[in-house]
């Protein structure tokens, strides 16, 4: 049997003013608690704030007027697998590495407009300019 969270790629910690996720055609409000789907993309208000923890404990938080998606989330230590990929589009994000990046350093890709983040401490801060 799949566990429950089998299509879940971990949830909305968090949310401050506005905050809401696309997924397909559905603009769905953000609350704490709502479960994350690859390519889901959130975004924030003006003067909203999010954050994220995924099934790994990795931790996103998203300042005012951000967006990015999840395009892919992989983890399987029982198995070796191993992959995440971030997109930060546009706004500013804090990001604290969880167990994948300890385990499988190289599996996890950041990525901006600008290029490719690589991860190789547990902590850093992202500004992506309109």
């Amino acid at each position: 049997a799949l566990p429950v969270w089998a299509s879940s790629i971990g949830s909305i910690k968090n949310v401050e003013g506005q905050g809401w996720i696309e997924r397909g055609e559905d603009k769905i409000s953000a609350e704490t608690g709502i479960r994350l789907q690859i390519d889901d993309i959130l975004k924030t208000g003006n003067k909203g704030a999010m954050g994220v923890i995924l099934h790994d404990d990795t931790i996103i938080s998203m300042g005012p007027r951000s967006q990015m998606v999840v395009s892919d989330f992989v983890f399987k230590p029982e198995d070796g697998r191993f992959g995440l990929l971030v997109k930060f589009i546009k706004g500013t994000f804090s990001y604290l590495s969880g167990v994948m990046s300890k385990l499988a350093p190289e599996s996890v890709k950041i990525e901006t407009p600008v290029g490719m983040v690589a991860v190789r401490g547990t902590n850093f801060l992202v500004k992506v300019e309109d």
